[in-house]
Formats: structure tokens, C-alpha cells, sequence
């Protein structure tokens, strides 16, 4: 795979939190914070918020809705941030899905940067 746009994410400037995704080895998803969606470059870090969210947003490079549905966001539980991500970081992401109860679906978003744990949340999505 080649750095490329995420086509799964539907959102767009100034939500688009993922800019790109890169080939990683390591069975992680590795995504490039994007630098325009809520900070830019030389502004410094990402509040705790967008971290969150950019988190949730790679569960849609992941998780493959079935027909043509969406996922929701419904809700984010434990978010922490436990190194400071700037706009551009290259973050490996694992998305393990712990969880469903109806439609509704828990999954455990890891973001590492430089080898360190870097920000983890638990994430809850409805869809089909």
C-alpha cells in the first residue's frame, strides 16, 4: 500500500483528521495527522479532542460497514493522551474490537508514535 488518501473517511476540510495513510509492518494502520483539520503546522499540539477523534476516524480505514451503511460515532470513554501529537506526526494506530451489544459496537483505538505509546480511547460506533 502506498500513501494514499483515505477514501473511507467521509469527511471532509476542516474534519478530516487523517490525511494520509502509510504502508506499516508492524499490523498496525500508520496515518498522518492531518495538518489543516483543526491546527496547522507550527501551532502546536493537537488538544486531547481532535487526538480522539483522529482515533475514531481510523476505525473507518478498518472496519468495512456491511451494504452500503455507515458507521456513527456514539460515543468516546478512557481518552488519554500520554505524549503531545502535532499536526503532521505519523501515528500507528491498532483498532481491536472489544465489543457489541445490538447494533452498537466498542472498539479500542492504541496511537503510537515513536515507538511509545502515544493516545488510547475507547471508541462506540452504531451502524449496520
Amino acid at each position: 500500500m502506498s500513501a494514499k488518501a483515505p477514501e473511507q473517511v467521509p469527511h471532509q476540510f476542516p474534519f478530516r483528521l487523517v490525511e494520509r495513510v502509510e504502508p506499516d509492518n508492524d499490523g498496525r494502520l500508520a496515518i498522518v495527522l492531518s495538518t489543516a483539520g483543526g491546527a496547522l503546522p507550527g501551532t502546536g499540539p493537537w488538544p486531547i479532542t481532535l487526538v480522539a477523534e483522529a482515533l475514531a476516524q481510523a476505525i473507518l480505514l478498518v472496519v468495512k460497514p456491511a451494504g452500503q451503511g455507515t458507521l456513527r460515532l456514539v460515543g468516546l470513554d478512557k481518552v488519554a493522551l500520554y505524549q503531545s501529537l502535532e499536526p503532521g506526526d505519523r501515528l500507528e494506530v491498532e483498532v481491536e474490537e472489544v465489543g457489541t451489544f445490538g447494533g452498537l459496537r466498542r472498539y479500542l483505538c492504541r496511537g503510537h508514535r515513536g515507538g511509545g505509546l502515544a493516545a488510547t480511547a475507547e471508541v462506540t460506533v452504531s451502524g449496520p
